[in-house]
């Protein structure tokens, strides 16, 4: 039986956003890892299995289905403006499992293989300026990174870095740099190394930082603003600036909190900064740090998100074209709710249900990934599946409101914040011993799939395997200038006196008991601290 929600996620779902996903995708095995297509509508999606899936979208004609779909329903049921998304019995935005996906469709599968042994831990595409988005990067707990083409899925490198660390850790997450051919990866044990990604397949490491953090390397974040060898890294309770030719520059103070993920504000993004970073805890906040204010040493300031709950993943935006937008954060939490976070106004300003079905432990479904597309629609995952989010906006009512309105404050008003869940999910060791691995599928039929080749000896039956038949358009990242505005109904002061107020007069002992019944609790202000008189 489910369990009874608590007050904070009763309260984040009182300012539940009345924005629709646009597609919600299932998968019957646990889905691990997301990545989005920096200037295409392309998904990369890497299962417990070690299988690799590649989606493609129209993000047009799904959001027209959604906005008749949502008409049709309107129509039928006069207070369906009033339900919430979460609580929408018939769902009238496209949710299929990934089992019926086609070859083409508004969603629909290009190609899957069976890329890792194990589990697939971590794929991103390629972001240098001559080949953005053209290969995808990929490893698993089978210690192999792999690069292939975007398109046919082939694998045109491979290294195995086992040799590189002791036999019992492993590669928890990959980043690369923008300017530089240089693949970081993470490990459990806090190392980092460097591999160069145009030379994969020589085996050689380009640079070895040992013992980075005391724990797993929850995040690496580059700094191309400074320097094409500098980054961000995020692991157990710190935050570390590093050279990768050098090693450490400097290490955070200990923040005696799981450091889950952390990003750049969108303004910082585009400005060409590398100043401003939030950073997600696992007791269910959000902080701010400056590099130009103490030099990534400490925090400067925090905002409250979810108190029951860690916040195990965090995205810029990445839309300038709003105000409100370009100084928010999406973050996702273990209890399956999307909290957008205005980190200049402090404050939780809108919130989404990623999973809507509530267990023993909150949402089945744990949102453990985000990612942003081409044209800046939120993409939330979690172990069961995938949604993107449709890119109209909400506005926001809360935004005029003063700082010290209760009614409209964050959704945690208390100091005492409780340890959340861990976001990182262990290897699963699935195997698939029926399947070949790294043999392209590009649809349902499975007769038709050919093995990829690693290197030359193996080159002719790369050749041999074909990409599916569907034909991806090629779109350019584009500003949003025709944005739907909903706007929330206004509300109307009541002066309760004026109501209440009798034209004769009360007898003394009426007027006394009525000015017993008047005396309420004070409120004060919603800023992280208690007020205690008398003290």
């Amino acid at each position: 039986m489910a369990r009874k929600k608590t007050a904070n996620t009763t309260s984040a779902l009182e300012m539940e956003s009345s924005v629709p996903p646009i597609v919600e995708i299932n998968y019957v095995d646990p889905l691990f890892t997301v990545a989005a297509h920096p200037i295409k509508p392309i998904i990369m999606a890497g299962l417990g299995t070690g299988h690799l899936y590649c989606h493609s979208y129209n993000a047009e004609s799904l959001e027209e289905t959604v906005q008749n779909e949502r008409e049709k329903a309107e129509l039928k049921e006069k207070n369906s403006t009033k339900v919430s998304i979460s609580s929408i019995k018939k769902k009238w935005w496209i949710s299929m499992d990934s089992l019926d996906l086609e070859s083409t469709g508004d969603f629909s599968t290009n190609w899957k293989t069976k890329r890792h042994k194990g589990s697939c831990r971590s794929v991103i595409f390629d972001i240098l300026e001559n080949s953005t988005g053209d290969f995808i990067y990929s490893v698993g707990t089978d210690h192999i990174i792999k690069r292939a083409s975007t398109e046919t899925g082939k694998v045109t490198a491979k290294t195995s870095v086992s040799n590189h660390y002791d036999g019992k850790d492993a590669i928890t997450n990959m980043c690369l740099s923008s300017t530089h051919p240089f693949l970081l990866t993470g490990t459990e044990n806090g190392h980092v190394l460097v591999f160069d990604s145009h030379e994969l397949s020589s085996k050689k490491l380009k640079f070895k930082l040992p013992n980075i953090h005391e724990d797993s390397i929850n995040k690496i974040l580059p700094m191309p603003a400074i320097s094409a060898y500098h980054y961000l890294t995020l692991g157990s309770t710190t935050l570390a600036h590093i050279d990768i030719r050098k090693g450490v520059i400097t290490q955070s103070d200990d923040q005696a909190d799981e450091l889950l993920s952390m990003c750049y504000a969108t303004d910082s993004i585009n400005a060409n900064k590398n100043d401003t970073v939030l950073v997600s805890h696992g007791e269910g906040i959000v902080t701010l740090w400056k590099n130009s204010n103490n030099g990534l040493a400490d925090q400067i300031s925090r905002v409250k998100v979810n108190k029951n709950a860690s916040i195990d993943a965090i995205i810029p935006t990445m839309n300038e074209g709003v105000e409100d937008l370009k100084d928010s954060v999406w973050c996702g939490d273990s209890e399956g709710i999307l909290h957008r976070v205005n980190y200049k106004k402090g404050r939780v300003v809108e919130t989404r249900v990623h999973s809507s079905v509530m267990g023993k432990l909150g949402g089945m479904d744990e949102v453990g990934g985000l990612d942003i597309d081409y044209d800046y629609r939120l993409i939330s995952s979690g172990m069961d599946g995938l949604k993107i989010w449709s890119g109209q906006l909400e506005k926001d009512q809360q935004g005029v409101l003063d700082d010290d309105d209760d009614l409209d404050s964050s959704v945690d008003d208390s100091d005492d914040i409780h340890s959340g869940s861990d976001s990182f999910f262990d290897n699963t060791g699935l195997e698939g011993e029926e399947e070949e691995e790294d043999a392209i599928i590009p649809n349902k039929d499975e007769n038709d799939s050919e093995e990829v080749g690693f290197d030359a000896s193996e080159g002719s039956e790369d050749e041999k395997s074909t990409p599916s038949t569907h034909s991806t358009p090629q779109i350019v990242r584009k500003k949003r200038t025709d944005i739907t505005v909903v706007m929330k109904p206004k509300k109307r002061m009541i002066d309760i006196n004026k109501i209440t107020r009798s034209e004769q007069p009360l007898e003394s002992g009426q007027e006394q008991q009525k000015k017993k019944q008047k005396k309420v609790k004070t409120l004060v202000p919603n800023n992280g601290i208690a007020k205690f008189d008398g003290l």
